[in-house]
């Protein structure tokens, strides 16, 4: 008889209920089940070997999912606490390990609605059942009886037949379009940001269609050598919006063959200037939902989760996912990284889709996207879209009515170097203006335009389009209708997105604007729309409205709004400012975040921010919008609790006259050295190390010279991190991260703040640690907890950041003798019980982030406990791979490590999170995971790319070492080819290791690096 045992949580008495009906049901039709309900009292062997026993006589354990259990099978519940589940996710732990997961004995059910994220990861390639209704519960029975599928049938004898012969081209008119008839609620399409940009015709992109299409085809017959993703690059006004948008409306029309979604966005924010620190974030919560995991979208969790989330469910169907006018997410091309993502969670959702994808990814820009250089000769295709030809371009002219003879309109299409928006825009003026006549093309001075300026021609055909408006040659009635024209273009460059409607109608209220809404404010709605109408005939405007013809939003490509914006700007600044004042006024007025908001919930308020500096309003915008609102004083809301900082670093620019070292001189001087700090704490978040320095030491100076000693205390010691982050540790040159620590402590004392000492000299500490002058560092940290306790009793040890730098030097020794024990060589370590006080600091400090979510400080807390229990594992277990008692704990320590990586992605952090990743690429190899998904392999590439876009030398050295310490006997080296193509192996990063250790004094690791070098080098000898 089929043995069963049921494994399960005590979540509440109606689970429980639940769970024994599953367990009678079961009896009832054959199975024996085992419950720990059918004990009376205790079991004469004790739970914990009952448990053993009955997982060791089962032939199946149904494992019932929920979050409590998934959080105790973890080990993640509070001590004393759920124990039995803890255990009993121990045992099937070390059970799949042992098994090589090569085993069907542990089934995940669930009681309700199936929820992927409460499997517990060794169970996840498994397949789980939700017992929601009868077919379901049978579909499990079936399994368990092992009378699940489908008893193949008998092969039969091959059938020859002759080939199919070809047939001579042929035309026909096309079939009329049939619908995909795709299941009920099957099918989702959302390509509503962009069909407004599909034109009647598309001319002169021919060749691009059919590269979409046959890109497309590939997918639908579901090919394995294909593109996942496919980029079309061309300057603005090259028409790349149009061709996915009319592409897209093909599809539609035919029925979206194949597709199982399709979702569009635009990244509108997308006009000429430099666009700073645009992000990710909104795109990901909308798609998320689109997609069907709402839940994600809505949860505080980063911006990389949700981004490898939605590359899950874009990835694991044939879903279309269009992506129109990255380049607000990338770095220019006159920049030290041209083309790469400044957006670490788009990259990494490109990255995702690029290595497995069923779907494709059509996406534009104008840059080309160097994230994606490794895989355009496998996946990603790289499309640059040229300019129209001459053909195309006359044919365009005739198109949109102009009259002349071909060689006139020949030259005109020359003239403008053949740019799709200039011969849109050209020719609906020439149709409009002068009844279609080329020879008036000299009204417009093309000649004068820049050919550097993105958009010059475009902008020339823009400003004919107003001088025709306001033309003084005009009855009065068309006179006022061209005024209203220009006032409407002129309020769509006050935004760098689709102006909705009701910041429109915030802009319209009384009194009039003078210069801007002032030809608007006493028509109708009637006469409102009939502007609109018109405009949009003329290419110069897009409306969208819903189903009932409600106004939702106006848009303009970003070459005419940016062209309107900078007009107004310059011709009508008073206007520009009431303008912006006013959007600021309603936006701050009629936002209601609530008291715990979302960031989409804040959305409002940042875009408040943007037009509050663009009115002038500095001051009052950082005071009562930016610090009041988005982070809530001191709370620091929008990091410490949403991990926004890309979103921040988007409202910080807009106080910056020049970004990142010059803050606007209206602001107070207190205000613009904050800021300037605000800002470098973002960048450096976010990876950006490098373009942090300069404000960070702008900002400390500007601290100094005004002797407000405590925030200087606090900037320099962010400085010393930052220079230590950068390499630069010790030495005579301009930046010591020493120096600069010892500075810190200095005006920690100045400031008379008893609060200050203690976390400044950890700084210092630490700085001095990484010089390898750890008896120093340990005086120091020794004397910043006495003072600690002075000044906190209740809190009498280091926590937070100064208590994760503490732990990281007692753990130092530990981590050597971890590895020495790896190989068996060298003394083994000795003082065992130094790991039980991290671990009981470490305890301390989670539970204290934890009751305040901060939420760095709890991926610190969890990064420094995962480091002591794998430390202790190893030392234990006495070998790198092993089947020893020892590893009955690797579920709790992959429980930490995972979730300090979680956490630092959660919180924004991207500078601190590859020691957690360098930390799991060492559990990962442990387990057998060592190429491939979620790998060693994986994370200590994760991790070389964020430490190489900082720069973060001390990280590169980190990886270096850990790439030949963990993989040095295996006989496929992953990192086995140099750049310019030479053969490489472990030996080649320790060399590379050594160089940046000796370059930037990193002694710490020289120890670790000299003990590597011995055991890898008498390893690759012996080998030979």
């Amino acid at each position: 008889m089929t043995q069963v045992f049921i494994s399960y949580s005590h979540d509440s008495e109606e689970h429980q209920s639940a769970v024994l009906a599953l367990s009678e049901r079961l009896r009832k039709d054959g199975l024996h089940t085992t419950l720990d309900r059918y004990i009376n009292g205790t079991p004469d062997e004790g739970w914990p070997r009952w448990m053993l026993n009955q997982l060791d006589a089962a032939d199946f354990v149904l494992v019932v999912c929920t979050p409590i259990y998934y959080r105790r099978f973890r080990g993640h519940e509070v001590p004393g606490k759920g124990k039995g589940a803890d255990w009993e996710g121990a045992l099937i732990t070390q059970e799949l390990y042992d098994a090589r997961s090569a085993t069907l004995k542990f089934v995940p059910i669930f009681l309700s609605a199936a929820d992927d994220d409460c499997v517990p990861e060794p169970l996840r390639s498994q397949t789980h059942y939700a017992l929601t209704s009868e077919t379901n519960y049978q579909s499990l029975y079936d399994f368990l009886l092992g009378q699940a599928g489908v008893e193949p049938g008998p092969v039969g004898v091959h059938k020859i037949k002759p080939r199919v012969k070809g047939a001579p081209l042929s035309f026909a008119e096309p079939a009329p379009a049939t619908s995909r008839a795709p299941a009920a609620g099957a099918f989702k399409a959302d390509i509503s940001r962009i069909d407004k940009y599909a034109p009647e015709e598309l001319i002169g992109r021919e060749s691009e269609l059919e590269l979409l299409n046959d890109a497309w085809m590939k997918v639908h017959q579901a090919q394995t050598q294909r593109r996942h993703v496919l980029t079309l690059v061309a300057m603005g006004g090259e028409g790349k919006t149009s061709l996915v948008a009319k592409w897209a409306a093909q599809l539609a029309h035919d029925g979206w063959p194949g597709c199982d979604a399709v979702f569009a966005w635009s990244f509108y924010s997308q006009g000429t200037r430099e666009q700073t620190a645009a992000s990710s974030d909104l795109f990901l919560v909308e798609a998320l939902r689109f997609f069907g995991d709402a839940e994600m979208a809505q949860s505080n969790q980063s911006a990389f989760d949700k981004a490898r989330r939605l590359a899950q469910l874009v990835g694991g169907q044939h879903a279309l996912l269009i992506l129109d006018g990255l380049e607000p997410l990338q770095y220019a091309p006159t920049s030290p990284t041209p083309g790469e993502l400044r957006d670490g969670a788009m990259a990494g959702l490109l990255k995702a889709l690029a290595v497995n994808s069923k779907g494709l990814c059509v996406l534009t820009t104008r840059y080309a996207l160097a994230d994606l250089r490794n895989y355009l000769q496998t996946t990603v295709l790289e499309h640059h879209l040229l300019r129209l030809s001459e053909p195309a371009g006359v044919q365009l002219l005739h198109r949109l009515g102009v009259h002349g003879s071909t060689q006139e309109l020949a030259a005109l299409v020359e003239g403008v170097r053949g740019h799709a928006l200039t011969l849109n825009l050209l020719g609906t003026y020439l149709r409009d203006a002068h009844g279609g006549d080329v020879r008036k093309r000299d009204q417009v001075k093309l000649e004068e335009a820049d050919a550097e300026e993105q958009g010059g021609h475009a902008f020339r055909v823009v400003e004919a389009y107003v001088q025709w408006f306001g033309s003084p040659d005009k009855n009065a009635k068309e006179a006022k209708r061209g005024q209203r024209a220009i006032a409407v273009l002129r309020m769509l460059g006050l935004f760098d997105r689709p102006a909705s409607a009701d910041c429109l109608h915030a802009l319209l209220k009384a009194p009039p604007i003078r210069g801007l809404t002032d030809a608007l404010f006493d028509i109708t709605v009637e006469q409102r729309n009939i502007v609109y109408a018109r405009l949009e005939a003329a290419k110069l405007l897009a409306v969208r409205r819903d189903v009932a013809g409600a106004l939702l939003s106006l848009d303009a490509h970003p070459l005419v709004r940016e062209y309107f914006g900078r007009t107004l700007k310059e011709e009508q600044p008073q206007a520009w400012r009431d303008a912006h004042r006013r959007i600021y006024e309603h936006l701050s007025a009629t936002t209601k975040e609530g008291k715990q908001p979302s960031l989409e919930d804040l959305q409002p308020l940042y875009e408040a921010v943007a037009h509050g500096c663009q009115a002038g309003m500095l001051q009052d915008a950082c005071d009562a919008v930016y610090r009041a609102r988005i982070l809530r004083g001191d709370e620091n809301y929008s990091i410490k609790k949403l991990g926004a900082h890309a979103s921040d670093l988007g409202a910080i620019v807009g106080f910056l006259e020049l970004p990142w070292s010059r803050a606007a001189p209206a602001l107070s001087e207190a205000a613009q050295a904050w800021l300037l700090h605000e800002a470098a704490y973002s960048l450096c978040a976010l990876g950006r190390q490098s373009e942090a320095i300069e404000p960070m030491r702008i900002g400390l100076d500007m601290t100094v010279r005004r002797g407000e000693w405590r925030n200087a205390a606090i900037g320099a010691s962010s400085l010393s991190g930052l220079e230590l982050t950068l390499g630069q540790i010790d030495g005579d040159g301009p930046a010591s991260a020493v120096r600069t620590a010892a500075q810190s402590v200095d005006y920690a004392e100045r400031s008379g703040d008893l609060s200050q000492r203690p976390r400044r000299l950890a700084t210092l500490a630490d700085a001095l640690h990484q010089a390898g002058r750890g008896a120093e560092a340990l005086r120091l940290f020794t004397e910043a907890e006495v003072l600690q306790a002075e000044d906190q009793p209740e809190y009498p040890l280091l926590y937070s950041v100064t208590g994760f730098l503490y732990a990281d030097l007692l753990l130092s020794e530990a981590e050597r003798g971890a590895w020495r024990t790896a190989w068996h060589s060298g003394k083994p370590f000795q003082r065992a019980g130094i790991l039980s006080d991290v671990e009981r600091r470490a305890i301390g400090s989670l539970h204290l982030a934890e009751s305040n979510n901060w939420l760095l400080d709890i991926a610190l807390s969890h990064l420094t406990l995962g480091r002591t229990w794998l430390y202790a594992a190893v030392l234990q277990a006495d070998t790198l791979r092993s089947d020893a008692s020892a590893w009955f704990t690797t579920g709790r320590v992959a429980g930490e490590i995972d979730n300090a990586v979680k956490g630092f992605r959660i919180s924004g952090n991207v500078d601190n999170l590859p020691l957690s990743l360098l930390t799991r690429a060492w559990l990962r190899y442990m387990q057998g995971r060592t190429t491939g998904a979620d790998s060693a392999q994986g994370d200590l590439d994760e991790a070389w790319d964020i430490a190489e876009r900082g720069p973060m030398p001390l990280y590169q050295a980190d990886i270096h070492l850990h790439r030949a310490r963990l993989f040095f006997r295996d006989q496929d080296y992953p990192w086995s080819k140099n750049d310019d193509g030479r053969a490489r192996g472990p030996l080649d990063d320790l060399a590379d290791a050594r160089r940046l250790i000796e370059r930037h004094g990193y002694w710490r690791r020289k120890e670790e690096l000299e003990d590597a070098e011995a055991a890898i080098t008498a390893y690759v000898e012996a080998a030979h």
